[in-house]
């Protein structure tokens, strides 16, 4: 009897440690993307915007085939607004400026499910989604060109 009470828990807790294992695992891989797209991005040497935008375009496609582990999350690398890199002017702070990677993911199948069953039981609103922005300094000095 006790372990016909206990064993529904115990598998719940269990699979709830995996699965959240899962989305770690593709939250690692989505910030392990957006920190090497801004390390690419904050050395190139590019100061016309026109090519500047080819090679943040030819940096996203060195991402094309890339899969999450778990596809948990959907990730388009082709889609501006999944994958967008961006150069930010300079600041007294950032005097090359900054470069800022962001890479968005929706949560799908069995996690929408989840967040759901999380939503009716508490007053929170989760959209369960990852928004992940990694900012690093351009390298490049613009004003010794």
């Amino acid at each position: 009897m006790e372990f016909a009470l206990v064993l529904p828990l115990f598998l719940l807790f269990t699979f709830a440690i995996i699965y959240f294992g899962c989305v770690f695992a593709d939250y690692v891989t989505l910030g392990t993307i957006a920190r090497s797209s801004a390390r690419a991005a904050a050395v190139l040497q590019q100061e016309d915007a026109a090519k500047q935008q080819q090679d943040y375009k030819t940096i996203r496609d060195g991402f094309h085939d890339q899969k999450l582990p778990f596809d948990i999350y959907e990730w388009n690398p082709g889609d501006m607004d999944d994958f967008d890199i961006q150069h930010k002017p300079p600041t007294t702070s950032a005097p090359n400026g900054n470069v800022e990677v962001t890479v968005n993911a929706k949560l799908q199948g069995f996690g929408k499910d989840l967040v759901r069953i999380v939503n009716g039981l508490s007053d929170s609103k989760i959209d369960g989604n990852l928004s992940i922005t990694y900012t690093m300094y351009s390298e490049y000095n613009w004003s010794k060109k």
